[in-house]
């Protein structure tokens, strides 16, 4: 037993190693940022030539759902990139028809996938989970699910919101043995989610040449920098994201991998083996 102890302990090391990895990046640009977060003001336009964390040599990745139809994933992959989220599920009940195929046509080119859910806070909640976790199977090296929040109903509070989310974050991590990514526009963050999801990473939104601005205790990993992207093999616009890491750094936020668990018997043999070598 004590061997997938030691695992999941580096396991538990290395996730704690990307928010410290993302924290220290963050604290390298935050003071360069306007006072003003305004994107469309001239402060935030200056903040546009602050240090950024995304290079030539950053992964480049996108994501996609029904509106871009039918993608030939061989030229998408030709394209150089690296990882795509793939809606899977929108409220209680919505499919997306072209997951099975996304999701399978991914795989076999050989660029990193993950799954993503679309928020309805006035849906149900365990129906939206249920529909999501019998819908994706994730395998190891997979990214984390996500959950995309980006709408509110009249009806519901911000506290409401928050805690449906919580509640769905929680029994997916459960389920799937990994912490889903919250994904999320910047003005979404910043009104209803900024500082309430501490232990969780961020994807944000955000379509200006400043990278996404977040409260100081916050971490994001995916900056999702146009909705308007072209690429050979997707004959419709599709979005355009970054990760703030190398590949290593990808690696240790995806689905681990799968554990043999240990036999009492085999433990009782090696300990044997330990009392005969001494």
């Amino acid at each position: 037993m004590m061997f997938p102890l030691l695992y999941l302990a580096v396991q538990k090391l290395a996730y704690s190693s990307i928010f410290l990895f993302v924290w220290l990046a963050g604290m390298s640009t935050e003071k360069s940022e306007s006072a003003n977060n305004d994107p469309t003001s001239a402060s935030s336009k200056s903040a546009a030539t602050k240090t950024t964390l995304i290079t030539s040599s950053s992964l480049k990745g996108v994501d996609v759902s029904k509106w871009q139809k039918e993608v030939d994933w061989d030229q998408v992959k030709g394209a150089d990139v690296t990882f795509a989220f793939v809606k899977a599920t929108q409220d209680d009940y919505r499919l997306d028809p072209y997951f099975g195929r996304n999701w399978e046509e991914t795989k076999r080119v050989g660029i990193k996938r993950g799954a993503y859910h679309f928020f309805i806070p006035a849906a149900p909640v365990q129906g939206q989970i249920d529909l999501f976790i019998n819908t994706v199977q994730l395998e190891p090296g997979d990214m984390p699910p996500v959950l995309d929040v980006e709408v509110i109903e009249k009806h519901t509070s911000g506290e409401e919101l928050r805690r449906n989310m919580h509640i769905w974050l929680e029994a997916v991590t459960q389920h799937y043995g990994v912490k889903p990514i919250i994904y999320t526009n910047q003005n979404y963050y910043r009104r209803w989610l900024q500082g309430h999801f501490q232990d969780y990473h961020f994807w944000i939104a955000r379509y200006n040449t400043a990278e996404p601005e977040i409260h100081h205790e916050d971490k994001w990993v995916f900056w999702q920098y146009t909705d308007t992207g072209r690429l050979p093999g997707v004959k419709a616009p599709i979005d355009l994201n970054f990760f703030a890491g190398d590949w290593n750094t990808l690696n240790m936020l995806c689905v681990p991998p799968k554990l043999t668990p240990y036999s009492e018997q085999l433990i009782l043999a090696e300990l044997e083996q330990l009392e005969v070598a001494r």
